[in-house]
């Protein structure tokens, strides 16, 4: 299944972008751009720079600085974070760490309309903002308003954290390794909340490191291995026994069942 909108535009360009960590050159060249309404899955194994080019995305990374090189984000190189937050939602674990224990979780929630992480100015907040709330817990079946951070399962606060980041209503949702750390009953779960989410008018991009997490809607795959894209295109294109096994460097053979990917050694 494939899902497109009447009217797309590129909300992401990176042209020669290189990126080191300590030193390491973790992305030595990669040249990328994505169309709102094409929902997409970046795949690789631990260690193959998925990460870093989300946070490149979200500048919490910056690229080496070279000729002919560029980002730009709804065409806009200088683009401002307080811009950034209003047209990209994003969910990584590591913003578990930036919140407090002891923060409830609809003040949680809030606070992505002002781009904190739990505290918020109240006074701030409208009667506009609290319909905000409800419609998105009641979208993504959070029935816990009241609980503390600390007191939620991992699923929990994965969804708290999806609500967090699309109060605000943006063009775009982030998502670096979804379900990483859930068990297959959150795993899932969290799975059939993005499919839902991908029929509103949002484009969801996310990256993951298991091919089983990949969601029917998703019309693009790309491959990523040792910082270089090896494979971009449609499901169909992509996800064969030769490529996914060229990426892991294990022999397997890919299924499809009921719109899911499967892979098995072989044997």
């Amino acid at each position: 299944m494939e899902w497109y909108v009447v009217t797309s535009f590129k909300w992401l360009e990176l042209k020669n972008i290189r990126i080191n960590y300590k030193k390491e050159n973790i992305i030595p060249n990669i040249n990328l751009s994505m169309e709102t309404g094409q929902h997409t899955v970046l795949i690789g194994p631990n260690g193959s720079g998925k990460s870093t080019i989300i946070k490149t995305i979200t500048k919490s990374k910056y690229p080496i600085h070279q000729k002919n090189s560029y980002l730009k984000l709804f065409n806009s190189r200088n683009m401002n974070i307080w811009e950034l937050r209003s047209k990209i939602g994003f969910v990584s674990t590591d913003i578990d760490h930036r919140i407090k224990s002891n923060m409830k979780v609809t003040d949680i929630i809030m606070s992505g309309l002002q781009g904190t992480f739990g505290v918020i100015n109240k006074a701030k907040i409208s009667s506009k903002h609290s319909i905000s709330l409800v419609k998105v817990m009641n979208k993504l079946n959070i029935d816990f308003p009241s609980k503390y951070y600390c007191e939620l399962s991992d699923g929990q606060k994965r969804k708290v954290l999806i609500a967090r980041s699309i109060i605000n209503q943006p063009k775009i949702l982030i998502l670096d390794e979804p379900t990483t750390n859930l068990d297959l009953k959150s795993s899932y779960s969290l799975l059939d909340y993005l499919r839902e989410l991908s029929k509103e008018d949002l484009t969801i991009f996310y990256t993951t490191n298991n091919i089983e997490t990949i969601i029917p809607e998703v019309c693009r795959i790309i491959l990523l291995k040792k910082g270089e894209i090896i494979c971009d295109g449609k499901p169909s294109k992509v996800m064969t026994s030769s490529n996914i096994s060229n990426l892991y460097d294990y022999n397997l053979n890919l299924i499809n069942k009921d719109g899911y990917w499967r892979a098995f050694p072989k044997v």
